[in-house]
């Protein structure tokens, strides 16, 4: 391993153990939030949510191609992209830090153990784990990211501007994979300053120009959305089939948009912002509380602690772990090695790391609270802080020659497998499925489905365009049709079909029909006249379809499993 040869080998080598690791925990099905939507949309190529993923939708096509027309193959292949991305830039975040860690100066033994402590510890973070194993972009997005550092770094290292197209073509597919991939620019845009000097001795009109064509070139997947959307497939978000519908899908302005200032910006979380910064919302002093307190400490701070420090000392599946400080210690101790011993590259990794967590954080400006936790957005300042990790674990190595310290250091990311693989290793779980299923069982022949959020809607079309399931069902989605149009659809009906609610649905309209709604397993159930009869009632009194469920004693059940799951137990609780 001691030759470049060697290190390239052993770079392999880690990200053949990160994508085991991966495939191993992987969800063999569909997950909550946006995992659903991306396998369906993948699958059958149909237009996603705003401002879309074109490339990874392309790639996650052609792995489900793999399933040869098996639909419960088409989730596992699905995810199994996320896993192998995730394992490629463990290898690329090992190769990196080495390159850096010979750069200070460490000796060969010295340096090859830390890159191999800090690529291991991010390979085991929460964050980095979560999405490893689930059909999201944020895998993808990061061996973009990576990628785009390792290239900086070694074309710095050797001159060779082919380097720069290269990484101008990355950046350029990055962007059709997600937005976060630019916040890599500010590092790049540093080291290549630093370096101008060498770039402009060479031919740099015709790097330049060449740069800008390949990033346009990494620009044209997007070409796909809009043919897409002219053919109106079944799932056509935003229907971005002309000029203009494009560019409002492209700026996303179906969202909601948070200012950068004031912080406590959004009306409906006054209830809240006494927790957190409390006072008048449009003072300074107020303002600037809850920023510090919620925002960067809360949503920020908080998730860093997550992945190098331990998301909590009981796990959810009520066995106790140690928490693994150690990564967080090696991290702060080697910032201030990094700092030191190479401070041109410290603060080009400051950049990464301010750019990936501070900084976002300013610019998302959350409003409090938010439906979900938000640490996938800073997956990249926690990248970022793995290479600090291999500089602590590297000088440590290098202070004490001794042959009990590499067992020593390695005991850091092994604490965060075991601490963290219970929680993470979806190998095994069947709850959205199951209760995605129970949605569409709960329904009778032919019926109408309102549903409200991600988890009742994304997870169901799943179901509906992948497997196949309940052709006879028509999924509207409330937030994407507006209530005047729920209100229009249910009154021209007629009754002629039968009309259903899901939970969050029901949450939201029951209201407009008081004595009308009827439970029927996981749904409700829209009467033509007031019953009074708003309360669950026996389930197999009205639904058709029997309901199959796999889930295990042993199957780690997450909040929202548990929260539709407690809906579930008070609807059979008289059976």
């Amino acid at each position: 391993m001691t030759t470049p040869r060697g290190h390239c080998r052993a770079g392999w080598l880690m990200a053949l153990v990160a994508t085991a690791v991966y495939l191993l925990t992987l969800d063999r099905s569909v997950s909550w939030w946006d995992c659903g939507e991306f396998i369906a949309t993948s699958h059958g190529l149909f237009v996603g949510h705003p401002p879309g993923a074109p490339f990874y939708q392309l790639l996650a096509h052609c792995f489900t191609l793999l399933s040869f027309g098996h639909p419960l193959w088409v989730a596992p292949l699905s995810n199994a992209l996320s896993a192998l991305c995730a394992g490629l830039t463990v290898m690329l975040l090992f190769r990196s830090a080495l390159l850096l860690l010979f750069r200070a100066g460490f000796p060969q033994p010295a340096a090859f153990l830390g890159s191999a402590v800090g690529a291991l510890c991010y390979l085991f973070c929460d964050t980095a784990w979560f999405s490893a194993v689930e059909s999201e972009v944020y895998a993808m997005a990061m061996l973009f990211c990576s990628l785009d550092v390792w290239l900086i770094l070694r074309w710095e290292q050797r001159g060779d501007n082919r380097l720069l197209l290269l990484l101008a073509l990355s950046m350029g597919l990055g962007v059709c994979v997600h937005l976060m991939t630019l916040l890599v620019a500010p590092m790049l845009l540093w080291v290549f300053v630093r370096n101008a000097k060498a770039f402009f001795a060479s031919r740099p009109a015709v790097v330049a120009v060449l740069g800008c064509l390949l990033f346009l070139a990494g620009l044209t997947p997007y070409a796909i959305v809009p043919l897409r959307a002219a053919t109106h497939p079944p799932i056509n978000e935003g229907d971005p089939s002309t000029a203009e519908r494009f560019a409002r899908y492209l700026r996303r302005e179906q969202y909601e948009k948070a200012p950068l200032y004031p912080r406590q910006w959004r009306q409906r979380d006054a209830a809240n912002w006494e927790a957190w910064g409390g006072g008048d919302p449009a003072s300074l002093w107020s303002n600037a509380k809850y920023a510090f307190v919620y925002q960067f400490g809360y949503m920020y701070c908080r998730y860093l602690m997550y992945n190098y420090i331990g998301r909590e000392n009981l796990s959810s599946r009520g066995i106790r772990y140690p928490l693994f400080v150690l990564p967080f210690l090696l991290g702060l101790a080697g910032l201030a090695v990094h700092c030191r011993r190479r401070r041109g590259d410290f603060a080009a990794l400051l950049l990464l790391f301010l750019f990936g967590g501070v900084v976002l954080n300013l610019y998302l400006n959350h409003p409090c609270y938010e439906p979900r936790e938000r640490d996938y957005a800073y997956v990249l300042s926690f990248y970022a802080f793995a290479f600090w990790i291999s500089f602590g674990a590297a000088a440590v190595a290098e202070r004490w020659r001794r042959r009990w310290i590499a067992p020593l250091l390695l005991v850091a990311p092994l604490l965060m497998a075991v601490g963290n693989w219970p929680d993470h290793d979806r190998s095994r779980c069947h709850s959205v499925h199951d209760l995605s299923m129970a949605h569409l069982s709960s329904c009778d022949p032919g019926a109408i489905l309102f549903t409200y959020g991600d988890n009742d809607t994304f997870p169901l079309w799943y179901l509906r365009y992948v497997e196949g399931q309940r052709p006879d069902v028509d999924i509207h989605n409330i937030n994407l049709m507006g209530y005047a149009e729920v209100m229009r659809l249910i009154v021209d009906n007629r009754f002629r079909r039968p009309v259903y609610f899901s939970q969050y649905a029901y949450d939201r309209l029951s209201p407009f029909f008081p004595g009308r709604l009827r439970c029927e397993g996981l749904c409700w159930r829209l009467l033509p006249s007031a019953c009074g009869v708003d309360a669950p009632e026996p389930l197999r009194r009205h639904v058709q379809y029997d309901i199959q469920w796999h889930i295990t004693p042993t199957e780690y059940l997450d909040p929202v499993s548990r929260s539709l799951m407690r809906v579930w137990q008070t609807n059979t609780q008289d059976l």
